[in-house]
């Protein structure tokens, strides 16, 4: 979210409210908006790559399809859950 010259306080606390209530929020300056958007449009498309070739790998060490891509998906939230309470990456 990046709040115009003319909204007031009371507006951001208003579409911080809307958007937070479908998912987190984040604020950013509106200079770094083609950051964010290919960011966040392409991102996705990554993650699913990254769950399928990990589904694949399952099926190919003999897994059925649906628990494969069960643990693939379930490895990812777990691994996001893992970085947003952590606030980093770091394994160790």
């Amino acid at each position: 979210m990046s709040l115009g010259t003319t909204a007031t306080e009371e507006d951001g606390a208003l579409v911080a409210k809307l958007f937070g209530s479908v998912g987190k929020m984040f604020k950013a300056d509106e200079k770094m908006f083609d950051a964010v958007t290919g960011l966040s449009g392409s991102g996705p498309a990554y993650i699913f790559l990254a769950i399928e070739a990990l589904a694949d790998g399952g099926v190919a060490a003999g897994l059925p399809r649906e628990l494969a891509l069960g643990l693939a998906s379930q490895t990812v939230l777990g691994v996001a859950t893992m970085v947003r309470k952590r606030g980093s990456i770091r394994v160790c």
